[in-house]
């Protein structure tokens, strides 16, 4: 049976429909994964603290190798190559270092180039914030407890930047700078994703405190997330 017309008005209503309608997004994609650690997990030794009673108040153990079901947390994952660079991330809320409890929290963050950094010190206790990046000392400022204001500074090179306090020798902080935003810590499961990325080939690093640096080639394909296993097995690396 031939189908009867569809009134003229009909028709351009539907035509009028079609134009309007928006066009299907373009779906961006992510790559997922963990970091596995292959080697004997060393047993968490307890940091000696009693030379500062404010310190000495909480026991503490070492946190420079976090592992939990094989897996390792802390981690920077970030993309190298593969991703244009993003504008200097000058508006974008500040990253916050604070040093409580004697430790600085979070141990491991990340950050993109140009964002604004501020360490705080909530303990009543002085600390020394010595910051590295590689092997040049960027500053070295006093804040004598908590009620002293905040420092202030700006992420304005890609890479590590690190936090010491020389009075407190297991006092250590990271900040993995990148110049885009696809980029993650690890925490005690050892996964990351990295969200919001086109089809392509990306090359990705996995970067550790003590075991250093790993990389991976990744392809991501339309419609598709790809997956990425990085494994550290405890060998120590110049870093």
């Amino acid at each position: 049976m031939r189908p009867l017309p569809l009134p003229v008005s009909l028709c351009a209503a539907l035509a009028a429909a079609a134009l309007l309608a928006p066009s299907p997004a373009v779906r961006a994609e992510s790559i997922e994964g963990t970091i596995d650690f292959t080697g004997t997990p060393p047993t968490p030794r307890p940091l000696s603290r009693e030379a500062d009673p404010v310190c000495a108040k909480k026991k503490m153990t070492d946190e420079t190798v976090l592992v939990a079901g094989g897996k390792l947390a802390n981690v920077w994952v970030h993309v190298t190559e593969g991703a244009p660079d993003s504008p200097p991330a000058t508006s974008a809320e500040p990253v916050v270092v604070d040093q409580t409890d004697c430790m600085y929290r979070p141990r491991v963050q990340a950050a993109l180039l140009g964002q604004k950094v501020v360490v705080k010190n909530s303990d009543p206790t002085m600390h020394n914030v010595h910051t590295w990046f590689g092997t040049a000392t960027l500053s070295n400022k006093v804040m004598m407890n908590e009620k002293v204001k905040p420092l202030e500074s700006v992420a304005d090179q890609a890479g590590v930047y690190r936090w010491k306090c020389d009075m407190h020798p297991w006092m250590r902080g990271f900040l993995g700078v990148s110049k885009n935003p696809f980029q993650a810590v690890t925490g005690a499961d050892g996964k990351f994703k990295l969200d919001g990325l086109k089809p392509g080939k990306y090359t990705l690093e996995a970067w550790h405190e003590k075991f250093g640096v790993k990389k991976a080639e990744v392809t991501v394909a339309a419609g598709k997330s790809a997956a990425a296993t990085f494994k550290f097995d405890g060998t120590e690396q110049a870093n």
